[in-house]
């Protein structure tokens, strides 16, 4: 599996993976449930929840977060930036 991306927050977080899911791309989320123990204290490394996809499925899903991250913040991401 591939880093898709570490989101800012737990909302973020629902969202992106609802997307995946919704969408049928299997993805995994390193320290899904550790992570979510001191919300806040991101600047941990071991604290940061990564979004995990197969590496088949990691272009449409970046693709999928890129619209979907671009849409919240109301302005165009770079090319090849997802988080």
């Amino acid at each position: 599996m591939t880093k898709l991306m570490a989101p800012r927050d737990e909302n973020e977080l629902i969202l992106l993976t609802s997307l995946l899911e919704g969408n049928g791309i299997d993805f995994f989320v390193q320290n899904e449930y550790f992570g979510g123990l001191y919300p806040g204290l991101n600047i941990f490394p071991f604290n940061e929840r990564v979004i995990l996809v197969a590496e088949a499925d990691f272009d449409r899903a970046a693709l999928l977060a890129h619209d979907f991250l671009e849409s919240i913040d109301g302005r165009p991401r770079q090319e090849g930036q997802v988080g």
